[in-house]
């Protein structure tokens, strides 16, 4: 084991995912990358996950794979089994419903050293039947580098990141965070705190796909709106445990909650408050302070050379305008507008497409039709 060849471990995490488990582990086997250890923790599935996992115990094969089969206990206790075997000095955590590109494991060793604490990646977006649903997350540029992550960390408290499977972890980062102070998912809490501890690699392309099918914890169809306030709390004690971990290691953070300087969080408390929705901090804000946080952050990361791309700057700034004008009553629409987007966009695309085969047929029909009215007519 070297630096220019570092053992990477996938970590597998399913619950009720038959339907995409094998998608998951498939990703992971077809790495071309030697220097692999893939290990699957079944949470209690009670659907068909286990006996499609196990259909791949007992393969010939080069690589090291493992089967963790335990009661349900939740996400966190499922990553830290996988964790716990976990021989890699990069690990990935890869939930069942999501998959790797071709080639990831090999870009992301090539990217990866022992001091930065963990390496992330853009995400493709896919729906449930895994189409491409045409957006990235969290669309990162070249420019946005370990010098860009450290400036807006220590400027900010927080830096752009992607969900789960959008990270490789570097071992000796996760031996100090584990066992994970939270009570679902390992995302936030490993990636708000990891510039604390090193540097943050940035691959701006994507590397692995997310999957958006309706029943994701967080990432929903709009239909759960009522679940903001839980959103935001999570995200607070988030910022709780970034604050202890800072002051353990003697790093001075801003005063200011990271949560004014996180679109994603502005966007949630500015649906909330329009919801007329309770939640923590809440109080201080009002629909018109978020719309000013939310055009503030953008113009600040733009001055600061970390700019979105010009299309979705101004997707932002419309959105803000849009809803913050709009009452209550359409605002659900426009939530679940939002929210449904990709899916949307892709219904209009397949229709259109299968509008301009009919069309491309009937002419072709036409064309037939008239040759073969002038070859059998009379002479």
């Amino acid at each position: 084991m070297t630096e220019l060849e570092p053992s990477i471990s996938v970590v597998i995490t399913c619950y009720n995912y038959a339907r995409y488990v094998a998608q998951a582990i498939e990703s992971a086997l077809s790495q071309g990358y030697a220097n692999k250890q893939i290990i699957v923790v079944n949470d209690g599935s009670t659907d068909r996950s286990l006996e499609v996992i196990s259909g791949y115990l007992g393969a010939t094969r080069p690589v090291p794979f493992e089967l963790v089969d335990q009661p349900n206990r939740g996400s966190i206790a499922a990553y830290t089994q996988g964790y716990a075997r976990a021989l890699g000095d990069i690990v990935v955590f890869l939930d069942a419903d999501d998959r790797l590109e071709p080639g990831a494991l090999e870009r992301i060793a090539r990217a990866w050293s022992p001091v930065c604490a963990k390496v992330q990646y853009d995400l493709r977006i896919i729906d449930a039947d895994g189409a491409d649903l045409g957006r990235r997350f969290c669309n990162f540029t070249p420019g946005y580098d370990a010098v860009a992550v450290r400036e807006a960390f220590q400027r900010t408290g927080t830096y752009r990141w992607p969900v789960t499977v959008g990270n490789a972890y570097s071992r000796w980062f996760l031996d100090a965070m584990f066992p994970l102070d939270t009570t679902h998912g390992p995302d936030g809490a490993l990636n708000t705190t990891a510039p604390l501890y090193g540097d943050v690699v940035t691959i701006a392309e994507p590397l692995a796909c997310y999957r958006l099918h309706g029943k994701n914890r967080w990432a929903s169809g709009g239909g759960d709106l009522a679940r903001l306030p839980e959103r935001i709390a999570h995200r607070r004690h988030e910022e709780g445990l970034l604050r202890r971990h800072a002051a353990a290691r003697g790093v001075r953070l801003p005063e200011a909650s990271i949560l004014d300087h996180e679109l994603a969080f502005i966007n949630y408390r500015l649906m909330a408050k329009k919801l007329g929705l309770a939640y923590e901090g809440g109080a201080n804000d009002s629909m018109a302070s978020l719309v000013a946080r939310g055009c503030r952050l953008l113009l600040d990361d733009a001055r600061h050379g970390q700019a979105l791309p010009a299309r979705l700057m101004l997707a932002h700034l419309s959105w803000f305008g849009v809803l913050s004008g709009a009452p209550r009553p359409a605002a659900r629409g426009l939530f679940a507008l939002r929210f449904n987007r990709g899916a949307l966009l892709s219904e209009a695309r397949g229709r259109l497409a299968a509008l301009r085969q009919g069309l491309v047929a009937r002419r072709s029909s036409l064309r037939l039709g008239t040759g073969a009215a002038g070859a059998s007519g009379p002479r």
